[in-house]
């Protein structure tokens, strides 16, 4: 093997080392440590220890000096400067001259929205219709596992429907007559607990079983008539 031969397989082995390196510094659901958020939520910290200020800097990577400062308000990172990444605390008194202290690393996962619909299905009452419904997951493949829960609402309160927890749901015949909301709601599972859940609501209308036509004899027309020999 030539010596550009070999400069060449060590470059590309370091190309996919570097790579590799940046992809597992990111931060991921199942990063130890890592706090999880919905997206649309702030980051409120405990307040400082007193006569101290908190530092916050952030990273997308995991790092040992931090560049981006940011900024609290009223203790909190605003959600719409909440990003996945990771934060860096640290405290300094407000005392002329006084040293910062170590950083505190905390990663934090910010989790897309769901989005969530299904499309209602209006139907007989001994002939229930397939509910179907429409999951758009923005987080796949990083999480792939959703939990499913129907429901009943009726003003305020949600019922859980028992055993509605995929993402179709059948009801049982015979149903009730009449127009009930339902709703579906879709959550992510990590960990084997659920975040994040978003729903979609729709009236769907149960018609009653029209009655027996009832038709007495002689009253078709085109009957054959009775004639006397």
């Amino acid at each position: 093997m030539n010596n550009s031969t070999t400069k060449t397989i060590f470059a590309v082995i370091f190309v996919i080392f570097c790579a590799f390196s940046k992809l597992s510094a990111q931060v991921l659901p199942t990063t130890p440590g890592v706090s999880l958020f919905c997206k649309g939520s702030d980051l409120t910290l405990p307040a400082a220890p007193a006569g101290e200020d908190w530092i916050v800097k952030y990273s997308a990577t995991q790092t040992t000096t931090p560049g981006t400062g940011v900024t609290l308000v009223s203790g909190k990172i605003a959600a719409a400067d909440l990003n996945t990444g990771y934060y860096y605390l640290s405290s300094k008194s407000t005392t002329a001259g006084a040293c910062e202290s170590e950083l505190q690393e905390i990663p934090v996962y910010v989790l897309k929205p769901l989005v969530v619909d299904f499309t209602p299905a209006n139907f007989c009452l001994e002939s229930p219709l397939a509910q179907v419904g429409l999951v758009t997951n923005p987080e796949d493949p990083t999480i792939t596992t959703l939990a499913y829960q129907w429901y009943t609402v009726d003003g305020a309160n949600e019922t859980a429907i028992s055993g509605a927890i995929a993402k179709d749901y059948t009801p049982s015949a015979p149903a009730t007559v009449g127009t009930k909301k339902h709703r579906l709601k879709v959550g992510y599972v990590i960990g084997g607990k659920n975040y994040c859940p978003q729903t979609a609501d729709h009236d769907i209308t149960v018609t009653a079983k029209p009655t027996k036509p009832t038709i007495t004899p002689g009253t078709l027309i085109g009957t054959a008539t009775a004639v006397t020999f």
